[in-house]
């Protein structure tokens, strides 16, 4: 699959948002639909205002995103469809190229996601409670080994 990266406007806000929800209902079985649903207006709202976000295109449709704050990765989420082609690796790649480091929570029950993170150079630093969801998360980090002291 071709694709290219770019930065995402306003304009590209309500498919990142509609891609976010059905994508974390799907990756979050573990956690009810409602919580995702009620946290929509906020995606749009005030999470990807405030975000330095970059989609992933084919053929003119956002097939995945990431989204920066400052130096923690907030999301990073690919369209079901084209998962496993090497779209979240791009992405993750890009984002490392801005940054010497990289901070990012997720489940830990969500295993799909933890190995992916550990197999791209993230490690688990510390384990905390999500207060609201309740379930347990890891705080991960990547750090770039290329920098110069």
């Amino acid at each position: 699959m071709q694709f290219n990266i770019k930065q995402l406007d306003k304009n590209d806000s309500d498919v990142v948002v509609e891609l976010w929800y059905k994508l974390s209902i799907e990756a979050h079985d573990f956690i009810p639909t409602e919580y995702w649903r009620s946290n929509k207006k906020k995606m749009a709202d005030e999470y990807l205002p405030n975000s330095e976000t970059y989609g992933a295109f084919c053929d003119g449709k956002i097939m995945g995103f990431v989204s920066m704050l400052d130096s923690y990765l907030a999301a990073l989420f690919v369209d079901s469809s084209a998962q496993g082609q090497g779209i979240g690796t791009k992405l993750l790649d890009y984002v490392k190229n801005l940054r010497d480091k990289i901070q990012l929570k997720v489940y830990k029950k969500n295993d799909n996601s933890v190995r992916f993170y550990e197999n791209k150079g993230f490690r688990i630093i510390s384990e905390n409670i999500d207060q609201e969801t309740g379930e347990i998360e890891y705080l991960m980090l990547w750090e770039n080994s290329n920098k110069i002291i």
